[in-house]
């Protein structure tokens, strides 16, 4: 960024959150930013202060949001966004979050008498998504086609046959050590405890 006057710049603010985000990044930023005479907002005390992502208004996220949950046009990719992980395509990104969707076991899978299901988990909340096995490998890899700076990945040895009660317990403990080792709170809830599924004797 060239340098700015300093007549024309306002130091030292700062966001507690739910106002801005920067562009291909989680969408609530947090901590200090700067306002030029243009009205646009740099994150940091000052210009000096690096580094300097440009802000959006956190509304314009959501408006995005609104008109497509699942697919997010991410434009203006600065300089270095994203520890310049993030791939500049025409100035634009295209990130998608991860989607609900629930992998069905195989005959082959029912042969072994088991199969992996899919997960993961949103940072710093208790909200968790079955997803497809493409989207945990994304999420795995870091693929900046997928938010996966927001969500955990995880996956679940799942048991389809044998005795009724011993499957049960099996999953139910195979959740509740994912629960404890991993501080999984309410994952379980989100199963609806149906440690059954796709269960056959």
């Amino acid at each position: 960024m060239a340098y700015i006057p300093k007549n024309r710049i306002q130091p030292n603010l700062y966001t507690a959150g739910d106002e801005y985000f920067i562009p291909g990044t989680n969408p609530n930023y947090v901590g200090f930013y700067y306002a030029l005479y243009t009205g646009e907002k740099y994150t940091g005390k000052n210009q000096n202060d690096k580094p300097n992502y440009r802000l959006v208004p956190i509304e314009e996220y959501n408006i995005q949001a609104e008109n497509n949950p699942t697919k997010v046009e991410v434009l203006n990719n600065y300089e270095n966004l994203v520890y310049g992980e993030l791939r500049n395509i025409n100035n634009s990104i295209t990130v998608y979050s991860p989607q609900l969707y629930y992998t069905q076991p195989t005959e082959d899978n029912y042969k072994l008498g088991e199969f992996q299901r899919f997960f993961c988990k949103k940072r710093n909340e208790f909200v968790y998504l079955e997803i497809s096995e493409s989207d945990y490998n994304k999420l795995i890899q870091q693929d900046t086609t997928i938010y996966y700076y927001n969500w955990v990945p995880f996956s679940i040895s799942w048991t389809l046959t044998g005795e009724r009660d011993k499957v049960y317990y099996i999953n139910r403990n195979m959740v509740l050590l994912e629960e404890k080792n991993k501080n999984f709170y309410g994952l379980g809830r989100y199963l609806q405890d149906d440690y059954l599924k796709y269960y056959k004797s």
